[in-house]
C-alpha cells in the first residue's frame, strides 16, 4: 500500500537560492527513508534552480529547532519531475538525516518496547 506524504517544495524561480521563493505542496510516494524523514521532520524543503544544463537543487530539513542542508546536486529535469526529493537528496544522506530526527525520548521508547 502506498502512503502519500505531504512534502513542501520551495521553488526558486530566480538565479539565487536566497531570493524570493514560491512555495508549492506536492505529494511524495518515495518510500524509505524519504517517507519517514518527511514524517519525522518539522519541514522538508527543496530549493532548486533550472538552467539549460538541467536542475541544481538542495534539500533543507528542520526538526526540533535543528536544521541540516544537503550539498547541491545537479540532476536532469526528468528525474526532478519524477522523484524530486530522492533526486536532490541522495539515499545515504537521507538515512543520516533520518537518524538525526529521532530524539532520545523516541529511542528510549523503542528500546523499552524492543521496537514495534
Amino acid at each position: 500500500m502506498k502512503i502519500t506524504m505531504l512534502l513542501t517544495i520551495t521553488a526558486l524561480l530566480t538565479f539565487s537560492y536566497d531570493s524570493m521563493a514560491e512555495y508549492k505542496k506536492v505529494y511524495s510516494e518515495q518510500g524509505y527513508p524519504y517517507k519517514l524523514l518527511i514524517h519525522n521532520a518539522d519541514s522538508v524543503k527543496i530549493f532548486y534552480r533550472e538552467s539549460e544544463q538541467g536542475i541544481s537543487c538542495r534539500v533543507k530539513v528542520s526538526w526540533d529547532n535543528k536544521v541540516a542542508e544537503s550539498k547541491v546536486q545537479k540532476i536532469s529535469q526528468q528525474n526532478f519531475i519524477k522523484t524530486p526529493l530522492a533526486s536532490c537528496l541522495p539515499r545515504k544522506q537521507a538515512k543520516v538525516l533520518l537518524a538525526k530526527t529521532f530524539s532520545k525520548n523516541k529511542a528510549s521508547v523503542f528500546s523499552q518496547t524492543k521496537g514495534l
